[in-house]
């Protein structure tokens, strides 16, 4: 079987591809190719369910071999699920690099602990469309993401229910979305801001920021490198998160 490096650049090359096809004008045989090498190595080197995963984010859009997209949206629409497939494969090589396919491919010798997940913080205003979006992707790189509203309060304070959940968390994720009540739609939310400083203070370096499109995180944050992202698209922004959270070794 090969190695851990060796899966990895056979993954690369699949994504390297998939970049090539977005130049095609239809989605014809070399669609169809591409899907049917990845999902045959998939099922060899890694499992059938990321095998399976892979087919469903493509949402079958190879079926039609051949034809020839009649509209901008019927482009659009397959590059989408393009998109969905690639993040997918970015997913497994993540997980390839961290030996979690291995146990598929040889015996176990002896019982290991399991090893308990890295939690990543997520700050945020609000209930945006994306956070849960966001939140099943982090899931999927083995990452459990902690959600301060979303966990039990046991009658704290929303500041003491953030600072008591960012206990124990390897990163933090800030998730700048554009404030509700914000009449111009550039400014996230104050509780947000707010936040940022605590998160320094706590995470350090190990801070991503992903703000979404148009809206300004304010002067004191202008220096910091940041990813922006769409309600409707966020593959930057998971590319982003998958190459910081393997820096700092969290996946």
């Amino acid at each position: 079987m090969p190695s851990r490096e060796e899966m990895a650049r056979k993954l690369q090359t699949f994504i390297d591809a998939a970049g090539r096809l977005r130049s095609l004008y239809h989605a014809g045989a070399e669609w169809a190719l591409w899907e049917d090498e990845v999902y045959s190595y998939l099922q060899r080197v890694a499992d059938q369910q990321a095998a399976t995963d892979f087919h469903n984010k493509l949402n079958n859009i190879t079926e039609g071999v051949g034809v020839t997209w009649t509209s901008v949206d019927s482009r659009s629409e397959h590059l989408r699920f393009l998109d969905r497939a690639v993040v997918h494969l970015e997913v497994v090589k993540a997980r390839v690099e961290r030996g979690d396919y291995e146990q598929n491919r040889a015996p176990k010798v002896q019982l290991v602990p399991i090893k308990k997940a890295a939690t990543v913080f997520i700050a945020h205003s609000g209930e945006p469309p994306a956070l849960s979006r966001l939140a099943d992707f982090l899931k999927a790189l083995g990452v459990e993401p902690v959600i301060a509203e979303r966990l039990p309060f046991k009658g704290r304070q929303v500041p003491d229910q953030a600072r008591s959940a960012m206990n124990g968390c390897a990163a933090a994720i800030v998730f700048a979305t554009a404030a509700d009540a914000a009449t111009d739609r550039t400014q996230p939310g104050r509780g947000l801001l707010n936040e940022t400083g605590v998160l320094q203070e706590q995470f350090g370096d190990k801070i991503i920021y992903l703000v979404e499109e148009g809206v300004q995180l304010g002067a004191m944050l202008d220096s910091y490198a940041r990813e922006s992202f769409t309600q409707e698209c966020l593959e930057k922004a998971f590319h982003r998160i998958v190459v910081e959270l393997k820096a700092h070794r969290i996946i």
